[in-house]
């Protein structure tokens, strides 16, 4: 059996979830850029693709100004296989490096795109991202919080109360009993499909389309008599 004083801490509070919703654009680009080259041995195959390796490092070095972040793995050769009759038999040779690109100048990207397609590397991206450090993160937690707020009020005034205070404030997953997960961030930008099919047509518009940024708090706000 609950004590009295537990009793009327559950009843003495209202507990709600509050929404924050805001529209920013983003603030960095990912890029995978991968070359890779075919043939019967592994020096053939390195040699496919080695100088699209070298032709994708130009490239970056004349944007480097624009990119804020380059990791580029080893050029690596790997047999290729195929399955027949119950075994694994080895049908030649593939060579393939993979560079990952953060862009923060946007200025430039639908030519960094053309330039890495006609050197020889298969892009996939972008995938954009807004930083923590952003404004937007505040004023959607500011929102948020207003929101559960203006909540509590609706619900208490319903229910001739008052609010009187506030008991806990809580983002989600953090207080016992709560498995609402993070933040979340959905992407309204252009898709890699869309970056590929404008590829074909010589056209490439990267322009950064507004992100929305979701943010939900969880607060309990004491009650009393209205």
């Amino acid at each position: 059996m609950a004590s009295e004083g537990s009793e009327r801490s559950v009843e003495s509070e209202i507990v709600v979830r509050g929404i924050g919703q805001v529209r920013v654009l983003p603030d960095r680009a990912a890029l995978r850029v991968e070359v890779d080259g075919d043939g019967a041995s592994r020096d053939e195959a390195y040699e496919q693709a080695a100088p699209l390796a070298a032709a994708v490092d130009r490239v970056l070095e004349s944007h480097a100004d624009r990119l804020a972040r380059v990791v580029t793995a080893a050029l690596a050769v790997q047999p290729k296989t195929r399955w027949r009759r119950g075994e694994s038999v080895r049908t030649g040779w593939r060579a393939s490096r993979v560079s990952l690109l953060d862009v923060t100048d946007f200025s430039r990207l639908g030519d960094l795109f053309a330039e890495l397609a006609a050197a020889g590397g298969a892009v996939q991206g972008p995938t954009w991202s807004v930083e923590p450090t952003n404004p937007a993160h505040d004023e959607a937690r500011r929102l948020a919080a207003a929101d559960a707020r203006r909540r509590a009020e609706n619900y208490a005034e319903a229910l001739g109360l008052r609010i009187a205070g506030v008991a806990w404030v809580s983002e989600p997953g953090l207080r016992p009993g709560t498995n609402h997960g993070p933040p979340m961030m959905r992407s309204m930008a252009v898709s890699a499909g869309a970056v590929e099919s404008a590829m074909a047509d010589e056209v490439i518009d990267v322009s950064p389309e507004e992100m929305t940024l979701d943010t939900t708090v969880e607060a309990a706000f004491t009650i009393a008599p209205a």
